[in-house]
């Protein structure tokens, strides 16, 4: 297992650093967008660790993260779809 390159990782922090930025301007969709990108890098990083020697405790600490991402993504893309445009509420 190769690790996650840190281009990628860097690239997930300045779209989240954007999105901060914005604000209640971004839309569910950017969003929705950025979630599936963060919760990619986190399933890497948890395949990663759980093939690479980690104690259990930090992979599992790096599965909970995944899942955690991944449930929130899947959320904004379905309201995304939804037409809802703000996930402020």
């Amino acid at each position: 297992m190769t690790a996650v390159p840190a281009v990628q990782v860097s690239a997930v922090l300045a779209w989240a650093a954007r999105l901060a930025a914005a604000g209640p301007a971004a839309g569910t969709a950017e969003t929705a967008a950025y979630l599936t990108a963060k919760a990619a890098v986190l399933e890497a990083i948890a395949a990663e660790r759980e093939h690479g020697g980690w104690s259990p405790e930090d992979t599992a600490a790096a599965r909970d993260a995944a899942i955690a991402a991944r449930k929130a993504a899947d959320t904004a893309a379905l309201a995304a779809a939804a037409g809802i445009t703000s996930l402020e509420d």
